[in-house]
């Protein structure tokens, strides 16, 4: 019986330390199961990711487009006349190709009181015809003073006194004087006056236009 007894002590001793091996390790289970927790997973989301935004394209801004005006040019020379004055005259530039299409700027005069005197700066007497269009000219000078007819003109002599200025330049040529868009042309000296001598291949003066 004391047999018995022991080893039913002994017994129960033995479940008693398997029972606390087991509670200890689903402690040390449990306790690394809260030390650690799992991270948690995001749900997945429902959208579509954004797409990136496009790369900037470089492109041409389109505009109205309208019919360009028409340039103009200006014809500008000096006065030459064979006395110590200039009379008050319109140069008009008068179309070789259409008479009825010219242009004119007025000129007071110059010289012999009561004629007005130059501008400050001026040495000389000028013209300048702005406005004009495209094409070629003749340049003619019509007196303002009710004196007898005494066209001045551009000639071919002014060609000839710019490269020989000694003369002689008998050439007294009518020349067409050519305007360039958005250029001047210039050195169209009126210097020739009275009607081209005959013999000489020179047009036909054209008459004074009539006002418009």
């Amino acid at each position: 019986m004391k047999m018995s007894r022991y080893v039913l002590y002994a017994g129960g001793i033995a479940a008693v330390i398997v029972a606390a091996l087991i509670a200890g390790l689903a402690l040390r289970v449990r306790t690394a199961q809260v030390a650690s927790p799992p991270s948690p997973v995001p749900a997945a989301s429902t959208q579509p990711p954004a797409s990136p935004p496009p790369s900037p394209i470089a492109t041409s801004t389109p505009t109205a487009s309208s019919p360009a005006s028409a340039q103009t040019g200006a014809i500008t020379g000096r006065f030459g006349y064979p006395s110590d004055f200039i009379p008050p005259v319109t140069v008009y530039a008068i179309s070789s190709a259409d008479p009825r299409v010219w242009y004119s700027v007025d000129f007071p005069g110059y010289g012999n009181p009561p004629r007005p005197t130059l501008p400050p700066g001026e040495t000389e007497p000028r013209y300048t015809i702005s406005g004009v269009a495209p094409g070629m000219y003749w340049v003619v000078a019509y007196r303002n003073d009710g004196q007898p007819l005494d066209p001045g003109f551009y000639s071919r002599q002014v060609e000839c006194f710019r490269t020989t200025p000694s003369g002689p330049c008998p050439d007294v040529t009518l020349a067409p004087a050519t305007v360039i868009a958005g250029q001047t042309t210039r050195f169209i000296d009126v210097i020739t006056w009275g009607q081209s001598p005959s013999g000489q291949p020179s047009p036909t003066l054209p008459p004074r236009p009539t006002p418009r």
